[in-house]
C-alpha cells in the first residue's frame, strides 16, 4: 500500500514520492521557481520582497527556495542564516564550517568499515584446492 499524505498546499491526499507536495502543487512550486529564476538573472541584487513583488511569488517561498539550495543568495539581496551557528549563508541550512563540524560528528559516531579479511588458497593432501579467510 502506498504512503499517502495530505499536501499542506491544498489538502489534497497524494502517495507520497520523496516531496510533502501533490503532483499539481509540485509543477506550480516549479513554476514559481522558473519566474523567480529568470527575474533574478535579470536583475541581480534584488530583495526578496522585490522579486516576490515582480514574481507575485510569496517570500517565504523564494526563501525555501534558497534553504533547499535551488537559488544562492548572491544574485539576490537575501540574508539566510545558518540554523547551527547563525552565520550568514548563501544557500542551503547550514554553513560550510558547520557541515563540517557535523561530518566529523557523524563519522566519530559510525564505525568504521573492517577491511575484508583476506582469502588465501592452500593445496590440501590430495592436491586439490582449499580456500580459507585470515580473520583479524
Amino acid at each position: 500500500m502506498a504512503n499517502l499524505r495530505n499536501c499542506p498546499k491544498c489538502g489534497m491526499i497524494f502517495p507520497y514520492q520523496g516531496r510533502n507536495l501533490c503532483k499539481n502543487c509540485l509543477e506550480e512550486e516549479e513554476k514559481e521557481f522558473e519566474k523567480v529564476r529568470e527575474y533574478v538573472r535579470k536583475h541581480r541584487g534584488a530583495s526578496v520582497i522585490e522579486v516576490s513583488e515582480a514574481t507575485e511569488v510569496e517570500e517565504e517561498t523564494i526563501v525555501q527556495f534558497l534553504r533547499d539550495g535551488r537559488l544562492e543568495s548572491r544574485g539576490l539581496a537575501a540574508s539566510i542564516f545558518c540554523e547551527r551557528c547563525g552565520r550568514t549563508i548563501s544557500s542551503g541550512r547550514l554553513c560550510e564550517q558547520c557541515v563540517k563540524e557535523v561530518d566529523a560528528q557523524i563519522k566519530g559516531l559510525v564505525p568504521q568499515k573492517r577491511s575484508e579479511p583476506e582469502i588465501k588458497i592452500r593445496k590440501t593432501i590430495s592436491g586439490k584446492k582449499m580456500y580459507s579467510r585470515e580473520n583479524e
